[in-house]
């Protein structure tokens, strides 16, 4: 899956987001729009929303021959297509419910939901939605790995805002993403990410360790600034 929106250099600006209210405005509109909504709100919908999920359904299972599984994926693929391809939040979010609606346990639905609201730089709420796949797929590396990004941001914040434990953020951050390593030993880009967690945990010799592995793995978000503060913090 291609990394266009959820960057490591979105980490440094996800405060610019929450000043600029985007988080507070796609909740105004998902208060009168429940397809905005993680699995729809979780709310009574009218007789006429009830009647075109019923039709929706039952075109798309004519087209996979009944197999939710596989409409349901469908679904989740195409959000992910609209979040990181195209940037339509909106259109992206509907996928997901359409897949989770489909089939309540597909874990990339809720992965979805969680990436819409780490990008809205809501980080306890992307959590949230995380822990809810994970119990689904405790080995679902992209969570494990998005996961531990959410306390990176949240990191970065501490640093903004002088608030927060910045060591427990790290911990939390290194922990998550050394399961999804466990998991997924080919994920640069969860390779890249450990990386800068063990440079700010002071652990040099690992952070530089996987900084090599992630450039040999051709990662395209590995920067020269990173790597210019590597050297610099770990002479």
């Amino acid at each position: 899956m291609k990394i266009k929106i959820l960057t490591i250099l979105l980490l440094s600006t996800y405060i610019s987001f929450a000043q600029n209210s985007n988080y507070e405005r796609w909740m105004a509109m998902a208060d009168k729009d429940i397809s905005l909504q993680p699995e729809y709100g979780n709310v009574e919908k009218t007789e006429t929303q009830k009647e075109d999920d019923e039709k929706f359904k039952k075109d798309i299972l004519e087209h996979y021959k009944g197999d939710t599984n596989a409409a349901s994926k469908k679904m989740s693929d195409l959000g992910f297509t609209y979040l990181y391809d195209k940037g339509d939040f909106a259109t992206a979010m509907r996928r997901f419910n359409q897949a989770f609606m489909l089939n309540p346990k597909n874990a990339d639905a809720y992965y979805g939901f969680g990436t819409i609201f780490f990008n809205l730089g809501a980080m306890e709420k992307a959590r949230e939605q995380y822990d809810k796949g994970l119990q689904i797929d405790p080995k679902h590396s992209k969570i494990l790995t998005d996961y531990g990004t959410t306390y990176l941001g949240d990191y970065y914040g501490s640093l903004e805002n002088g608030k927060g434990n910045s060591t427990e953020l790290l911990a939390k951050s290194n922990e998550y993403l050394e399961k999804s390593l466990e998991f997924n030993k080919k994920d640069s880009n969860t390779i890249y990410k450990l990386s800068i967690v063990k440079m700010y945990i002071g652990k040099c010799k690992e952070a530089k360790a996987l900084l090599k592995k992630a450039k040999k793995m051709n990662n395209p978000n590995v920067t020269e600034s990173y790597e210019k503060e590597l050297n610099e913090k770990c002479k």
